[in-house]
């Protein structure tokens, strides 16, 4: 059984793949309360539901890229629910704060978006994404050396941008050009 807050069909907004059709599973709970957080909905309402019933529920949807989201996915273990997703053809991404890696491993696709900058993992992902603002001390981020993409992710309000923050990102990103920019695209169009 998985805690499933909501399943939805819109573009990927962030990272590697972005522009994407793909269907979203947002997972209930997370470990950590960020203040900057624009997805509320993890703490609220949620449906428990056996796997069988959301891979009935997903393929009404025309892709088959899934992202798994939250909350924090990895407070549990679902590879066996990726599995089930494998079998069916869907190409599964992760997004995590890095809890435990161990519970999402069998993903296709791993997006590390890591809180605490002075503990970074560096194995068990396929890229990282800080969310960065104007007075954010990136310092860490500078001496950060790794072979996997870095995106730079202006940190937004929760249904809109932050003009000021996305420009410093864009800066960012212009002067240290071994990062990427990742701006919410889905922000930018006015969808979920």
């Amino acid at each position: 059984m998985l805690k499933i807050v909501e399943i939805f069909y819109s573009i990927q907004g962030e990272g590697k793949f972005s522009g994407y059709p793909c269907v979203f599973i947002r997972l209930h709970g997370c470990n950590l309360d960020c203040h900057f957080c624009d997805e509320d909905l993890h703490k609220g309402f949620f449906e428990s539901k056996e796997s069988k019933e959301i891979l009935e529920n997903i393929k009404k949807y025309p892709t088959k890229q899934v992202v798994i989201t939250g909350g924090e996915p990895s407070l549990n273990d679902i590879n066996g629910f990726i599995d089930a997703l494998h079998v069916e053809g869907y190409h599964v991404a992760v997004e995590s704060n890095g809890y435990k890696f161990e519970h999402i491993k069998n993903a296709d696709w791993i997006t590390y978006s890591p809180k605490d900058w002075n503990a970074l993992h560096v194995e068990g992902f396929n890229e990282y994404k800080f969310i960065v603002e104007k007075n954010s001390n990136i310092e860490k981020i500078l001496e950060l050396k790794s072979d996997k993409p870095i995106y730079i992710q202006p940190q937004n309000h929760k249904d809109s941008i932050d003009k000021n923050n996305t420009e410093f990102c864009i800066e960012l990103v212009k002067k240290y050009p071994h990062f990427r920019l990742s701006v919410q695209l889905h922000k930018y169009l006015g969808v979920e």
